[in-house]
């Protein structure tokens, strides 16, 4: 038994060593700063170790902040693709009401300067090719058309009604191979005629004199001859002029004013003549 205990008691000198030193640098450090330079020298050594200690625990805490940064960055772009996808649906399509809007209201103001009584009438079919310029709109005889009224767009004169039905007509354009409108040059008051070639971009004018005065941009009007479309209503300006010489006369070709390849909303021209038969 003694032998159990010797070896307990051997270590107590120590012990009370190291509380006595351990009071003793206490009070030191209290009352004196003799340690402060030690213990920021063993701050720094130990600061490494520190950080190494925490470093897991940080580690896990910044790749769960990545992933959930990630995920949100993620589902964030994904919205936004779909909003952007959206607003340009939007924006498409407020850019063709705007296009349209635009359309009426210039037609609206076209009309409301026509002496003339006008319908409003829209493109159902386009039939144009080299030998065919013809296109069908969606008002008929039951919306007072008839036979020869004049069609035009807000910029000019388009064409005439060949044929009626109840609700629907057909126009051919001033730029068929068969269509013939007369016109009258504002410059000089030269009458003519202008000939449909195929294309919706030209118009000739054949057999002018050859000492007429006749210069590029020129404005064309209807004339009011023949009776199918009243007068000074704008048809064309010219492009270009030709001379023969052999033959002794000249030659020209018009833009058409009206859009005859673009335009949707028309107005046909009830003329105070066309009109009579149904106030009766």
């Amino acid at each position: 038994m003694n032998n159990l205990f010797q070896p307990a008691r051997g270590t107590l000198a120590p012990f009370f060593l190291l509380v006595a030193l351990s009071i003793t640098s206490m009070f030191i450090d209290q009352r004196f700063t003799y340690l402060e330079t030690a213990r920021a020298s063993i701050a720094s050594v130990i600061s490494p170790l520190r950080y190494l200690v925490t470093l897991p625990s940080l580690s896990g805490a910044w790749v769960s902040e990545w992933f959930s940064t990630h995920n949100t960055l993620v589902e964030d772009n994904r919205q936004l693709r779909e909003e952007e996808r959206l607003l340009n649906a939007r924006l498409q399509k407020m850019n063709v009401l705007l296009a349209e809007n635009t359309r009426l209201r210039k037609l609206l103001g076209a009309s409301r300067k026509l002496s003339d009584k006008v319908i409003v009438a829209e493109l159902l079919s386009v039939d144009q090719n080299p030998y065919r310029q013809l296109i069908e709109l969606n008002k008929g005889s039951l919306d007072g058309l008839l036979d020869g009224q004049a069609v035009l767009d807000d910029y000019g004169i388009m064409g005439q009604i060949i044929h009626v039905a109840h609700n629907s007509s057909t126009v051919k354009l001033i730029s068929d191979p068969e269509h013939v409108i007369p016109v009258q040059f504002i410059h000089s008051g030269l009458r003519s005629v202008a000939f449909g070639n195929g294309s919706t971009d030209e118009l000739e004018l054949r057999f002018l004199p050859a000492t007429a005065e006749i210069y590029i941009g020129d404005e064309l009007v209807t004339s009011g001859l023949g009776g199918r479309f009243p007068a000074d209503y704008p048809v064309a300006t010219i492009t270009e002029v030709s001379l023969d010489k052999t033959h002794g006369f000249k030659s020209a070709v018009a833009r058409p004013k009206a859009r005859l390849d673009s335009s949707r909303e028309v107005l046909v021209i009830q003329s105070r003549e066309s009109r009579q038969p149904n106030a009766q």
